[in-house]
């Protein structure tokens, strides 16, 4: 029975105490059957109720956020950097660290969602910058996408591992993402064993000789601050060797 049939049922013919008492029975049915049927808002059209929801999950994502473009996203699924305005991103550049993942094209100002890198319960589609091959590691590149281990010195970002492989810049493959981890490509040492062992010396050094050493020990010790340098915080580190 619906609440306008049971508000408009014949009265019974009973007297005064038993109506009242019944429609006292009939009030506090409906009341009942709102009550169960949990909180609801009145919207505009008349005798129509919506429910009302709270955030029950309020400072946790399930791996995605909605956030606002700071720079225009041009192609689907490029790295995105956070921006210096909470809230917003920009496209992701080879040396910034990457916070996750839009998954659409937005203009500047645009709500774009994102996925965020090394919490999604699912694999991540990215745009590759060139062939890549399934299986390898995936770094941050220009523009907003991704690359195989890079080859020049410089400063990049692990961002997970490839599921597919791509053929040529721009298509669209498979990830699996982890939080982004620095890596600091080191060029190849100026010093070599060589440099060292190779000088010769007479009884009484010349002072060619000297010189030749100071250089030769200048030249390592530029070497070694280089990697300590990079290794001051935790960070992959990788030397090149030509």
């Amino acid at each position: 029975m619906t609440d306008d049939e049971i508000l408009s049922e014949p009265s019974l013919n009973l007297n005064p105490i038993k109506k009242m008492t019944t429609k006292m029975f009939r009030f506090r049915a409906v009341a009942a059957m709102l009550a169960a049927r949990g909180p609801f808002r009145r919207s505009g059209a008349r005798g129509v109720r919506r429910p009302v929801f709270a955030n029950v999950a309020q400072g946790t994502h399930a791996g995605y956020v909605t956030v606002t473009a700071a720079s225009a996203f041009t192609g689907k699924y490029l790295l995105a950097k956070a921006d210096s305005t909470a809230g917003e991103i920009d496209v992701c550049g080879a040396s910034d660290c990457p916070v996750g993942v839009a998954t659409d094209e937005a203009g500047v100002g645009d709500p774009v969602a994102m996925k965020l890198l090394g919490v999604s319960p699912q694999s991540v589609l990215v745009t590759a910058s060139g062939a890549l091959a399934a299986e390898s590691y995936l770094y941050a590149a220009a523009n907003g996408t991704v690359q195989g281990e890079p080859a020049t010195a410089g400063t990049y970002y692990l961002i997970g591992r490839a599921l597919t492989a791509a053929t040529a810049a721009g298509d669209q493959i498979e990830a699996e993402t982890c939080v982004p981890v620095k890596l600091i490509v080191l060029a190849k040492p100026t010093s070599t064993v060589a440099g060292i062992t190779g000088l010769t010396f007479s009884s009484t050094p010349t002072q060619a000789q000297v010189q030749a050493l100071q250089a030769a020990v200048a030249s390592l010790a530029t070497d070694f601050l280089a990697v300590t340098g990079a290794a001051a915080t935790p960070t992959l580190l990788k030397v090149l060797t030509s």
